[in-house]
């Protein structure tokens, strides 16, 4: 017998923030949120803001890791260079917490701003500094119901990141069309936008944790026991992956709410259609971060240091990364966390290269647009102008196309046979240390670009490389992290599933007596429980934390028998990983795409 069905819990209150509402816009529901089972959701009904995500702390939090990670790469929040003109009125649309427009109001303390978001959690005006708060303008309003609240020609500049995921496809002309009707001629707009992605686990990672009864405590530092995620009569073993059936149910929330799940690949046309001199850099792919070592048991004694170099990984030009056969016993094997040598980072966990700036932009292939780039910086208002002659036809945007000057510089990774190929592929050669990058740019196979290496210069391509490989997991965090905010929209649709008796239930274990709500959400909260236990695991923040210094988490004692437990599970899991096909490289976690442009008239 599963879990006791979790009661539906729909209080209703007002936020927390402060800050007082804007003349623009009555009080309603975006100053609402609807509790259902523990996730805090926008009050709005769902055919009228499709958004599937949860407005938890967690989940929110994860704009200040984006914004922090661009502010630390670019030096600035925004990706076009202004130089010494910034704008004087700037729009942030889905704002958030308001992070961007913070970080750029500090940087730019002529200019004037305001946010818009369909939710009321922004920060409090009150506790900003005055200077800031008489800047700031915090507007509520559902841009897919409702115009844009400002005048013609209000804004110089206009910002909107990770919005599309709420956006269907059929409302995108509608959305731009206002957008552009608020923009001054002349004025610019940057988007900045993600695409859904579900991460998985190899089976030979996670076979071994459903065949012992005590699986996830083993993998990090402070877990409790738990049983396995589905009833013993069910094998799992006809699906693509343990979670197929979540990942199945995440598809379902965008295809159902008839939201693109890959904003990178459709929103170029759409922008393309209302903004001019469009610039799109190929899509940037973060890679998956290789195996972090088990987390020591209480007591453990310490294995031998592997020796300098006994750590080989491969990269692909997908952007993703995976370690050699021949060294994930070395990356799994238990350490012990008093005898690390160096907490400063210098040296990666799972290469034992040199992780310095500069040997990083020393690894990068000198492909000549990488030289050319290097030689002639340009500011991004500069590059904005110069693509006229090459990219429009009469004042308008050409088609999207493949680029092959962006093609050159989409990854560190050369095309197969090249003169870099055997050089640049390599985490870390025989004949000199190169690890794999953090960011890589997408395929042409994969993506198109516009605006060629004015595009690329948008990017901050060296500073990126210059990320230490445990920014990877925090990566992987913020995937994961989104994929279980949409946790109740997901419900949504197995909930859907059960009242027609759906059959494709049947080949995730469900028998007749399982078509009821009760028993399906008892299913349901397992897999989910389940998904975020082993995907705990796989990120294994414990260790970038022991690497940057921090104290490893408390575990308590444990006895004989847990302590063979474990040490058999951890040997399962590397026997297991000896006899996998390693040859397919992991996914990318993350994609994120970014286009500017700018109305001309």
């Amino acid at each position: 017998m599963g879990p006791p069905y979790p009661r539906s819990v729909r209080n209703t209150r007002l936020s927390c923030s402060s800050s007082s509402a804007s003349h623009r816009t009555p009080r309603g529901k975006e100053h609402q949120f609807v509790y259902v089972n523990g996730s805090k959701l926008h009050a709005y009904d769902r055919d009228k803001a499709p958004y599937p995500s949860s407005f938890d702390r967690d989940v929110i939090e994860l704009q200040c890791l984006d914004n922090a990670m661009i502010v630390a790469t670019k030096g600035a929040a925004s990706f076009i260079n202004f130089k010494d003109k910034p704008p004087k009125r700037c729009l942030d649309i889905g704002t958030g917490l308001g992070m961007w427009v913070l970080a750029s109001a500090k940087a730019w303390p002529e200019t004037t701003f305001v946010g818009l978001d369909m939710v009321h959690i922004q920060v409090p005006l009150q506790v900003l500094e005055p200077d800031l708060a008489d800047r700031v303008e915090w507007i509520h309003t559902n841009i897919l119901r409702n115009k844009l609240p400002f005048d013609d020609d209000e804004f110089d500049h206009v910002h909107m990141q990770c919005l599309a995921l709420g956006i269907p496809e059929n409302k995108w002309h509608s959305v731009f069309e206002e957008i552009r009707r608020v923009m001054k001629p002349g004025a610019t707009i940057e988007i900045l936008e993600e695409d859904a992605i579900f991460p998985t686990l190899p089976r030979w990672y996670t076979d071994p944790l459903r065949a012992h009864a005590r699986g996830p405590p083993t993998i990090y530092p402070g877990a409790v026991q738990e049983l396995s995620s589905y009833p013993s009569s069910f094998d799992t073993s006809q699906l693509a992956h343990e979670h197929q059936f979540l990942e199945t149910l995440f598809h379902e929330v965008w295809a159902n709410r008839f939201i693109n799940p890959t904003p990178s690949s459709c929103i170029p046309g759409y922008f393309g259609a209302f903004f001019d001199r469009v610039l799109a850099p190929p899509v940037l792919n973060f890679s998956t971060p290789p195996l972090a070592p088990f987390a020591p048991l209480p007591g453990a004694i310490a294995s031998p240091a592997p020796p300098r170099g006994a750590f080989k990984r491969t990269s692909s030009s997908n952007g993703s990364s995976q370690a050699s056969p021949d060294s994930v016993s070395s990356v799994l094997t238990p350490l012990n966390t008093e005898n690390i040598p160096d907490l400063s980072l210098s040296h990666s966990p799972a290469s034992t290269v040199p992780t310095s700036a500069g040997s990083i932009k020393d690894s990068i292939s000198p492909s000549p647009s990488m030289i050319s780039l290097q030689q002639e910086p340009a500011g991004v208002s500069e590059s904005v102008g110069d693509s006229i002659g090459t990219n429009e036809t009469n004042g308008r945007v050409r088609p999207t196309r493949r680029d092959s000057e962006a093609t050159s510089v989409r990854s560190t990774t050369s095309q197969t046979g090249s003169a870099h190929s055997s050089s640049s592929t390599a985490a870390v050669s025989p004949r000199g240390g190169r690890r794999p990058s953090v960011m890589l740019f997408a395929s042409s196979d994969e993506s198109t670009s516009l605006g060629g290496e004015h595009a690329i210069d948008l990017i901050p391509f060296d500073t990126w490389h210059r990320q230490d490989e445990h920014s990877q997991f925090m990566h992987l965090y913020r995937a994961v992290t989104f994929v279980l905010s949409t946790k109740e929209a997901m419900w949504e649709e197995l909930a859907a599933k059960i009242a027609v008796r759906d059959p494709e239930l049947r080949r995730f274990g469900w028998r007749d007596q399982d078509y009821s709500e009760q028993v399906s959400r008892a299913r349901f909260e397992i897999a989910v429980d389940q998904y975020q236990s082993d995907m705990r695991g796989r990120i294994s923040l414990w260790h970038s934390l022991v690497k940057n210094g921090w104290a490893l988490p408390p575990r308590d004692p444990l006895s004989k028998a847990e302590v063979l437990e474990e040490t058999r599970l951890r040997d399962d899991i590397l026997e297991s990983q000896r006899h996998a096909d390693t040859s397919e490289a992991e996914p990318p976690c993350r994609k994120v795409r970014l286009i500017v442009g700018v109305k001309e008239s």
